[in-house]
């Protein structure tokens, strides 16, 4: 399974670590599932994958289908893992710096179950050629990448 560090840790900075599993969903299109959400605790918006951080005790894939449940209201298949991706960053929304590590795992979107717990959450499907620029968080759009690259080369 592929790694991948992103952002740059600055010197004499404490960083608030947080540890999630994120869902990468493509469809027949070549579309990617993606959860428009408040972006690091401030007003301003931010494209994600589905998922998010994993409460004590919980597993990776107990915590993806809680948050696909929460943000989405639906179930998910969980496939194979994909890639641990990390990345250091300023939010300036809370003044402080976020070391966030994700673990992302192939899926597929599964049925709506209930209504979504997290009303400020939407299901955004972006082309996964356009995710690059489009996500709040680099190494989620690293992601995405390796997903779209491995699905090119199946055909």
């Amino acid at each position: 399974m592929e790694h991948r560090s992103f952002g740059q840790r600055e010197p004499g900075a404490v960083y608030r670590d947080r540890a999630g599993a994120y869902a990468v969903i493509l469809d027949g299109a070549g579309n990617a599932a993606l959860v428009e959400a408040p972006a690091a605790g401030g007003p301003d918006r931010g494209l994600f994958l589905p998922g998010g951080g994993i409460e004590p005790g919980e597993t990776p894939e107990e915590c993806l289908r809680r948050e696909c449940l929460e943000e989405l209201g639906r179930e998910i298949v969980l496939g194979e893992p994909l890639c641990t991706g990390e990345e250091y960053l300023f939010a300036p929304s809370d003044g402080r710096y976020l070391h966030v590590m994700g673990r992302c795992y192939r899926a597929a979107l599964g049925p709506q179950v209930r209504e979504p717990v997290e009303h400020d959450h939407a299901l955004r499907w972006v082309p996964a050629e356009s995710c690059e620029h489009a996500l709040f968080l680099e190494y989620q759009a690293w992601a995405i990448r390796l997903a779209w690259e491995e699905r090119m080369q199946e055909k």
